[in-house]
């Protein structure tokens, strides 16, 4: 069964290189390192450090804590050039200078902290975008030269108020004012002139001018690191198409991590052994990608939110392509609604437009199942994460309503449940756990629900960083742990719900944007995660005391 998937300083000091290149029994080309000492100005050997190492012809940053008397090891490299930095106790040092590690060679490097680390950022959505919770709220838009174009022809398929609270340089709004018209076309409506385009893309420029970009280390702690916080390390790829949106994470049976880019049109795959990124397209020409997932036979599902009556399947281990309609007056399905899916018991079911849909994977047969508090009110209820629980209910987040919905698939019955929150709760995606109960990212509240399957019972968690924007939620069955994204605040979280400890693990780069997660069933101690905005994804993992070591 699937849970859930989406169908929105100042010195370095180099030593002479050494060779660190040994077979850890991974793939061949993958077998260097680069190690060292962390310092801080005195001299002094620094643990609990961050070591960030880009390799740019790759497009990858790898990221390792220093451990006992400062030493740091970034092991399993592919070969490479590299520069280095370490952060650490509100210090940094600068990046190095190239080093090369290539053949059975590696490198020695050891870093001093001697500049500031730049001013703390605090946690809020990337790229200067507002943290919006109600955005069908009534906005007016600023006066300029393409104000009534923009309030009567961009805000038929969403709200004023996600266009008043985003921010973007002159490519990121010509960019958006493309996929406009391209959305609009998919859907029948009339597409804007070449002149209104350019009129409406110069206005948004001048109305909602891009922020500065902060510095990449601007969310690390401040602290040094210790105990199980310091044991882990972090791959992480950049995709090289601007504006691609890697939304949705997914993992294969072999444990490689696939990407859907929502707004490129494409899947991404990065070998988990060899650290190589590959693309493939979808044979029906322009598709917005929305809601990966792959199921246990290793095919990849995704919806085309441009048209949304198609469902894609994709065979990574064949190539092979499947497209598959929905009938049309089926549902209500229109341009940019949010809709996500979840497998279980033979049948796919995705949610958006206030509907449940069940597709049949054998027969290919739907079925529609309202939404009883939208059917009473009319009101978008904005369905947002899905999943199946323990006894084969459906369950899922109407994030308009601050509510839980579960459909019994047998009967057709849906039963809504208030989340017991005093504000806007804002549920977002969901994952299952071993005993077959739902967990919940609540992002506005920034609070990990659990939702008791067979009572409807909900209990919230409250991760450590306040207003992280808790969003999606993976389990790892094996050892019964739960892991949150925080949106907002770049980390990834782990909570034992035996103990109620929490642990924290920070994402190399601010503004991550980390969406979708999933722990690798093949190896739980890896946790993938996407960055919607940021064009990058990755993985962490924890670490034991010899991996740290570089044992």
């Amino acid at each position: 069964m699937i849970r859930h998937s989406r169908l929105g300083v100042a010195a370095a000091m180099m030593a002479t290189s050494v060779l660190l290149c040994t077979h850890f029994g991974r793939a061949a080309e993958n077998n260097c390192s680069v190690q060292g000492v962390v310092k801080n100005a005195s001299g002094q050997p620094v643990s609990g450090a961050f070591v960030k190492l880009k390799n740019a012809e790759r497009r990858l940053t790898f990221m390792v804590i220093s451990q006992a008397q400062g030493r740091y090891t970034a092991a399993n490299l592919p070969p490479g050039r590299y520069t280095v930095q370490a952060i650490g106790n509100g210090f940094q040092s600068e990046w190095s200078n190239p080093v090369e590690v290539a053949g059975a060679g590696g490198a020695n490097l050891d870093l001093s902290l001697t500049a500031q680390q730049e001013a703390a950022l605090a946690p809020a959505w990337p790229s200067g975008y507002m943290a919006a919770t109600d955005e069908h709220k009534p906005t007016p838009f600023p006066e300029g030269d393409g104000n009534q174009i923009v309030a009567k022809r961009c805000v038929i398929c969403h709200d004023a108020a996600r266009i008043v609270w985003t921010r973007g340089d002159q490519g990121r709004w010509q960019h958006v004012v493309t996929e406009m018209r391209e959305n609009m076309k998919a859907v029948g409506l009339e597409d804007l002139t070449d002149q209104e385009a350019n009129v409406v893309t110069q206005y948004l420029v001048t109305s909602f001018p891009a922020v500065p970009i902060p510095d990449p280390s601007s969310r690390l702690p401040r602290t040094l690191l210790q105990g199980k916080a310091a044991k882990f390390r972090a791959v992480q790829y950049e995709v090289a198409a601007p504006y691609a949106e890697t939304h949705d994470i997914a993992l294969d049976p072999q444990g490689n991590g696939w990407i859907d880019q929502r707004s490129a049109g494409k899947l991404g795959r990065l070998d988990a052994k060899t650290l190589v990124y590959t693309e493939v397209s979808p044979p029906a020409g322009k598709v917005r990608m929305h809601n990966l997932d792959i199921d246990p036979q290793g095919r990849a599902w995704f919806q085309d939110r441009m048209i949304n009556s198609r469902l894609f399947s994709y065979d990574t281990r064949t190539g092979e392509w499947n497209v598959f309609a929905i009938p049309k007056g089926l549902t209500r399905y229109a341009g940019g609604q949010h809709v996500e899916a979840t497998f279980g018991d033979g049948n796919v079911f995705s949610g958006g437009s206030n509907q449940i849909v069940k597709m049949n994977l054998a027969t290919k047969v739907f079925s529609v199942f309202d939404v009883p508090s939208w059917v009473k009110t009319k009101q978008n209820v904005g369905i947002y994460g899905i999943a199946v629980a323990g006894d084969s209910d459906v369950w899922f987040a109407e994030s308009r309503t601050d509510r839980m919905g579960r459909l019994d698939p047998k009967t057709g019955e849906i039963d809504e449940f208030k989340i017991p929150f005093n504000g806007v709760a804002f549920p977002r995606r969901m994952g299952t756990d071993a005993a077959g109960d739902i967990w919940v990212g609540v992002w506005a509240a920034n609070k990990l629900m659990k939702v008791d399957h067979k009572t409807g019972a909900m209990t919230l968690y409250e991760p450590p960083t306040k207003d992280g924007g808790a969003y999606y939620v993976s389990i790892d069955k094996k050892n019964n742990l739960v892991w949150v994204s925080l949106q907002k605040a770049d980390k990834l979280d782990r909570f034992n719900p035996k103990t109620g400890e929490w642990l924290e693990f920070s994402l190399p780069e601010a503004e991550s944007d980390p969406r979708k997660i999933e722990v690798d069933r093949t190896n739980p101690n890896r946790i993938w995660w996407a960055g919607n905005l940021a064009n990058r994804f990755g993985y962490i993992e924890v670490l034991d005391e010899n991996e740290v070591s570089g044992n």
